[in-house]
Formats: C-alpha cells, structure tokens, sequence
C-alpha cells in the first residue's frame, strides 16, 4: 500500500500540485486522508525520497526536491505499474456495483 499512496503522491507532485521546495503533508495528514497507519504513511515518504523525488529535514518534515523526476532505475517496475492498473479497474466496477445497488434499494423502498 505504501507504494500506491507514494505513487499517487508522485503524480501529484508531477502534475503540479506540489512544487519543488513546497512541504509536503504531513504523516498524520497523508494517513488520515489514504485511511492507514502512520507507519504505512511514513514508508511512503521513505519510498518517495529513495525515489529522489522528495528529501526529509529531519525536523521539518519533507519536502519536493529540486528534480522531481524519477530516473529509470528508481522507477516503478512495469509489472507494479499493471497491478496498479488493475487494482484501479476493480475500484472502478466495485464502485458501478455499490452505485447500481443503491439504485435498487431506492427503487424497492419506493414500491
């Protein structure tokens, strides 16, 4: 789980939302907001900065490094990027599923 949650923080610092130099969310914030440990939150810092991709001040907190970019060997392998894929795809038809079950429940309630 720790590499979805450093995955997803990626892709946002990528797409900009973070900017090098900006301080990251918190360890407390980022498991609040994934629904995990404290622990599992911290590997994903640890695992973002092994990237390089942020840096921690051992005081402060993390913050995006300079070079954001991932180079090939810190990338995710392709066969983490498929099963991450996949696990998107079961969340999507779970959703549709839990969506067209509360559907019915309306329609039977309402007869």
């Amino acid at each position: 789980m720790n590499e979805k949650i450093a995955a997803d923080l990626r892709e946002e610092i990528t797409a900009g939302k973070h900017k090098p130099g900006d301080k990251m969310p918190s360890v407390r914030e980022i498991a609040d907001r994934f629904a995990v440990s404290a622990g599992t939150a911290s590997k994903a810092l640890q695992l973002l900065s092994k990237w390089g991709v942020v840096h921690p001040d051992s005081t402060r907190g993390y913050f995006v490094s300079a070079q954001s970019e991932p180079t090939d060997e810190q990338a995710p392998s392709p066969e983490f990027l498929a099963l991450m894929q996949e696990i998107k795809a079961i969340r999507d038809d779970v959703t549709g599923l839990k969506d067209r079950l509360r559907h019915l429940e309306e329609r039977i309630e309402s007869e």
